[in-house]
């Protein structure tokens, strides 16, 4: 027996089916996803993927600038 086939039988089979299972959020759409599978990751299309990308092209998200001016 494989080390990979003593862990699976570790696992309580319901533990296994909610790793199959898992979802995560659409982080701009706010939908539903599943993990497994998805292409996109964390989005749940190609659309979000690029709707993100517009974001971070056209400089929506930023590291807020220091005050002081001091550069390290």
């Amino acid at each position: 027996m494989d080390d990979a086939s003593v862990f699976a039988m570790s696992i309580p089979d319901d533990a296994l089916l909610r790793q199959r299972e898992q979802t995560v959020t659409c982080p701009t759409c706010s939908a539903a996803t599943p993990w497994q599978g998805n292409a996109y990751r964390p989005f749940c299309s190609l659309t979000c993927r690029l709707i993100d990308l517009g974001a971070w092209l056209d400089e929506g998200y930023r590291v807020p600038a220091d005050e002081d001016g001091d550069v390290p």
